[in-house]
């Protein structure tokens, strides 16, 4: 006998969100919402980036009251500043990806379900 193979792209993508919705009952989540909290977690380690720059920056004004040619790890506070803004810069732009990806998969996920 042959067997025969049946492939339903709908009915699989179905059992999956299926799937997934059980099982984000259970830990309030889902593949989504695990995507996106992984996401905002490399942007909090780099706004934390951003905060020890600002700290540095303000650390090494303070000591360039008594000794104007102070440095933080060989760096004067214009090289520091560019850093931090070099460092927002970044921030912005992964916020902005992340919004993105997240409404992306989103809208894909709506446009399979309205399919079905």
């Amino acid at each position: 006998m042959t067997e025969v193979f049946n492939y339903s792209y709908v009915n699989t993508a179905e059992t999956e969100r299926t799937t997934e919705a059980k099982s984000a009952l259970g830990n309030g989540g889902g593949w989504l919402r695990a995507i996106a909290l992984a996401l905002g977690k490399i942007a909090d380690a780099m706004g934390e980036r951003m905060l020890d720059m600002a700290r540095d920056i303000d650390t090494l004004q303070r000591q360039q009251k008594d000794n104007p040619d102070a440095t933080i790890d060989g760096k004067g506070l214009t090289e520091l500043n560019a850093e931090l803004q070099v460092l927002g810069q970044q921030l912005g732009q992964m916020l902005q990806m992340l919004a993105t990806i997240v409404k992306t998969i989103g809208e894909g996920n709506k446009d399979i379900s309205r399919k079905q």
